[in-house]
């Protein structure tokens, strides 16, 4: 695929897999639009890839809140008149196992990591299908086809984006408008290093790395893919979990077990 002036929105842009996004996208002449909440990560992260000299911008905003989907298009349809990819990548988890308390919390992930999605791809649709053939790539999570405890919004707000990713993938199809699902495993963060399953040799496989996350979305974008999972083992926990169920909750159970012994509990991605 030939990258150059190819308008590319990413939200979630300021960190993790959306910076690195970014800076892979750029490096081959794309033309990037960062949207995130953190002003100060997207100026630092504009600057880095070339400023917006070479084409790129930034639009700080909360993909929770749709008149800010609304702002966000307003300003690609004003900057760059088109749109070629939206990869809606902003996301978060909120830690802790459930109870009556945590309906708050799991209203609030469900407006980021799914009606985020939703909204952005509503308010830059007009743009995808005059650009086309165009994408919208969902960044999931392998926590969207296999739960693990204490972070149950998340899980649900990751399960949602699988059924929605994948119908509308139908609906946007004649269009011109692939739409496809990148579901990475655990990412280690600053916040949550991952460490246990980083010192575990038989789980450390589990784990990406945001430029390798980043290289599974361009490659699927290039490819009009319906979906990429990423490291690719993770794909093989999915199959045991239809095909051979007590088998894969007995290793669900003990992987959780040994997550929650070496490290804090996290979000997957």
């Amino acid at each position: 695929m030939i990258w150059q002036d190819k308008v590319c929105v990413i939200t979630g842009a300021s960190s993790g897999i959306g910076r690195a996004l970014a800076v892979d996208l750029a490096a081959r002449k794309a033309k990037v639009c960062a949207a995130a909440r953190r002003a100060d990560r997207l100026v630092e992260l504009i600057e880095a890839i070339g400023g917006e000299g070479a084409g790129h911008s930034y639009v700080v905003t909360d993909v929770a809140k749709r008149p800010d989907a609304v702002a966000l298009a307003r300003h690609v349809g004003d900057t760059y008149g088109r749109c070629d990819v939206l990869v809606n990548n902003a996301g978060l988890s909120r830690e802790g196992l459930f109870d009556g308390a945590a309906v708050a919390d799991i209203e609030f992930v469900m407006k980021i990591n799914f009606f985020g999605a939703v909204y952005c791809t509503a308010e830059l649709l007009p743009l995808l299908k005059a650009s086309a053939p165009a994408s919208v790539v969902n960044v999931g999570s392998v926590a969207g086809r296999l739960a693990s405890g204490a972070v149950s919004g998340y899980c649900a707000s990751k399960f949602a984006l699988v059924g929605w990713s994948e119908s509308v993938r139908l609906d946007l199809a004649p269009s011109g408008i692939a739409v496809s699902l990148v579901e990475p495993g655990p990412i280690p963060t600053e916040g949550f290093p991952q460490t246990g399953l980083a010192a575990d040799p038989l789980l450390r496989w589990m784990l990406v790395t945001d430029a390798a996350a980043a290289r599974a979305i361009r490659r699927t974008i290039a490819r009009r893919a319906p979906e990429r999972t990423v490291p690719r083992p993770w794909y093989l926990a999915r199959v045991a979990r239809v095909l051979a169920p007590p088998l894969y909750r007995a290793a669900q159970a003990q992987v959780t077990e040994q997550m929650a012994l070496r490290s804090p509990a996290g979000p997957l991605t």
